[in-house]
């Protein structure tokens, strides 16, 4: 769901006005996300859960699945706001 993670990242880049901010924000965004995730969207996650679990293969750095999960949600929560927060940063310094 990249939709709140493209939003965030477009607010961190128009409220911030030092870059340093726009850099460290969307890592604290990833982790905002993520408890929002786990509130939110908890049959999405059982049903990534069940499927991981069904496949029968070891998981990526002996990570359980849903630590999996999270991972993966925090990395695509991190990295898109990231990209939109300086993207948007940078439009807004050219303006």
């Amino acid at each position: 769901m990249p939709f709140p993670n493209l939003i965030a990242g477009i607010l961190i880049g128009i409220a911030c006005h030092k870059w340093g901010t726009r850099l460290i924000l969307p890592f604290a965004w990833g982790v905002v996300f993520c408890v929002y995730s786990s509130f939110f969207e908890k049959s999405k996650r059982d049903v990534t859960i069940a499927y991981k679990k069904h496949l029968n293969r070891k998981l990526k750095w002996g990570m359980s699945p849903t630590h999996v999960f999270y991972f993966g949600e925090y990395v695509t929560a991190t990295f898109t706001s990231l990209m939109f927060s300086v993207l948007t940063g940078t439009i807004k310094g050219i303006l």
